[in-house]
């Protein structure tokens, strides 16, 4: 549990003199920053410095420390990843995530681009599953986890019957592949697009080749129970 400082305003303030914050949550980005010279515009000659932000859901501020300035709220912390977290943190950006974080400060310097720095322990997805619920979301996560199994004849009753004959879609040939990864499928994120359609992201790896790919899911339904009809990606991979 955190013990936190008193809330001002509708922010909460985190005391970093007591390792606050020890985990965080909200929409991961990848950002380039402006660096020496002059830290203000790569355009104009700073140096790129890549790195990530965690858009938080609300507004937060920080004390205990004489960097920190309990009166000024803000949204935005900057993500420092560690050697063991760094490509989860590439394969999970741009989604929701959960964030487990230690040594957190204040910024100090012209390299410190948010308010608030912590380094990254772990990462994982929070994506709120209960969104796919009384929706075909729930079909193709059915179908990303038999994959995951290396269960492609699971994998094929979630597909249209004519499409699981031959071909790719078929059972035997969803086993061969998925069945057979060095690093198994990962669902990380669903996107309704429409009524029928999705954008997914996952991430696989097969032999030194590693995949974070992106697709377009189109369900049908059939005597009430959602189908995969399609699968389009746009991703090569």
């Amino acid at each position: 549990m955190l013990f936190l400082s008193p809330v001002i305003g509708n922010a909460t303030c985190f005391d970093v003199s007591k390792g606050q914050p020890s985990s965080l949550s909200g929409h991961l980005t990848h950002r380039i920053f402006a660096g020496p010279p002059n830290f203000e515009d790569v355009q104009k000659g700073d140096a790129p410095e890549p790195g990530y932000v965690l858009k938080l859901d609300r507004s937060i501020c920080i004390n205990g420390d004489e960097f920190a300035d309990p009166s000024h709220m803000f949204d935005e912390v900057q993500l420092v990843p560690g050697d063991s977290n760094a490509k989860d943190l590439s394969r999970l950006r741009d989604t929701d995530v959960y964030v487990e974080v230690v040594d957190p400060m204040p910024a100090m310097t012209g390299h410190h681009h948010r308010p608030l720095l912590v380094w990254v322990k772990t990462v994982s997805s929070a994506r709120d599953i209960t969104q796919s619920y009384g929706t075909a979301a729930t079909t193709i996560e059915a179908f990303y986890a038999a994959l995951r199994a290396g269960n492609g004849k699971l994998a094929a009753d979630f597909v249209i019957p004519e499409k699981t004959k031959k071909g790719p879609f078929s059972p035997g040939a969803l086993t061969a592949f998925y069945g057979s990864l060095a690093e198994p499928i990962s669902l990380i994120d669903i996107q309704k697009i429409q009524d029928t359609r999705f954008k997914v992201r996952y991430h696989f790896r097969s032999g030194a080749r590693s995949c974070d790919g992106v697709a377009t899911v189109t369900t049908t339904q059939r005597n009430g129970r959602d189908f995969i009809e399609a699968i389009r990606s746009e991703s090569g991979c």
